[in-house]
């Protein structure tokens, strides 16, 4: 099987090599350049504007929409109801005063009797004891003329006259006082009934004033509430005209963010212009059906005692056949 001094075992070598075709070879060669001169273009960056920005339209929607939180009825709607509520609260604690009265004594006596009474009585006093003494020379004529002149008689006679002086003096202290106790007392019933009106009048004016604030109470709430739900209503057409600028605005908005996307579209497409030509032609040179040319080398490594009998044999070939 081995062989021996003459040479190593025979080996086999191929290689295979492919080549474009001729006609396609220049585009593929262009394109591949273009590729390269394209991949080395510096970045170039946007410089519009990419984001549309709010509308005047709405900006006043948002400025509408923060002036509808700070409604001014709903305020005042609150307000008065407030105030309402207090008010009522103070109506409804009302209480009546108890009538103020005194009884008459003698500290009011004191104090409505007139201060000139003492000296009308004095005047009376003093007028009885001037009578008493105009009528001593008419009683003692009598007595002269009776013979008791500076007698027992005359002075039984003059002691009666004292004593009826003395109680005419007593009647008219007495008199006179009484007649200022019965006119104190009438001025202070008089005063005190007159107290006791007014006071019953405070008190209805005070409950009328209860009873009005009540009334202007339960008013005062009405009117808060029916400014409230004003405000209410004030607020919810404001919200929704406030919406109705807003959405506006959006429609706006969006028209100028299409024409931003529209802007940057097309500077995307200019900017990629050469690379869309080359991603273009690559297609339809991948899509052309190219075969590449072939060559297949082959190696040998032969024995060469083999080769020297082979060479034997076709020179022994080609000897028969010549002497045929």
């Amino acid at each position: 099987m081995g062989g021996s001094g003459g040479g190593g075992q025979p080996t086999q070598s191929t290689t295979n090599t492919s080549n474009l075709p001729e006609y396609a070879r220049p585009y593929f060669e262009r394109m591949m350049g273009r590729a390269e001169e394209e991949s080395n273009q510096p970045y170039v960056s946007y410089g519009g504007q990419r984001i549309a920005g709010f509308t005047p339209d709405t900006q006043a929607g948002f400025q509408q929409t923060r002036n509808v939180q700070g409604a001014q009825n709903v305020q005042a709607g609150s307000a008065l109801v407030g105030a309402a509520g207090l008010q009522g609260l103070g109506a409804s604690s009302y209480q009546a005063n108890p009538i103020q009265q005194s009884a008459f004594g003698a500290q009011q006596a004191e104090q409505y009797m007139s201060p000139y009474m003492q000296q009308v009585i004095d005047r009376q006093k003093a007028a009885a004891v001037q009578d008493y003494q105009e009528g001593r020379p008419s009683r003692e004529t009598e007595a002269i003329k009776a013979g008791a002149f500076g007698g027992y008689r005359q002075g039984i006679q003059e002691g009666v006259a004292q004593r009826g002086l003395g109680r005419q003096l007593s009647d008219i202290e007495g008199m006179g006082r009484q007649r200022a106790f019965e006119q104190a007392q009438g001025q202070f019933e008089r005063d005190r009934a007159a107290s006791i009106q007014a006071q019953g009048l405070t008190e209805q004016q005070r409950l009328a004033g209860a009873q009005f604030g009540l009334s202007g109470a339960g008013l005062g709430m009405q009117a808060g509430s029916a400014l409230g739900q004003l405000g209410a209503t004030e607020q919810g057409l404001g919200l929704q005209r406030a919406q109705a600028l807003q959405q506006q605005g959006a429609t706006q908005q969006q028209q100028e963010q299409r024409a931003l996307d529209l802007a940057y579209q097309d500077f995307l497409d200019q900017r990629d212009y050469g690379r869309t030509n080359i991603d273009f032609l690559s297609r339809i040179l991948r899509g052309t059906p190219v075969t590449p040319n072939t060559v297949q080398s082959t190696y040998t490594n032969p024995n060469p005692l083999t080769q020297i009998a082979g060479l034997g044999l076709a020179g022994l070939g080609a000897y028969n056949q010549y002497n045929r």
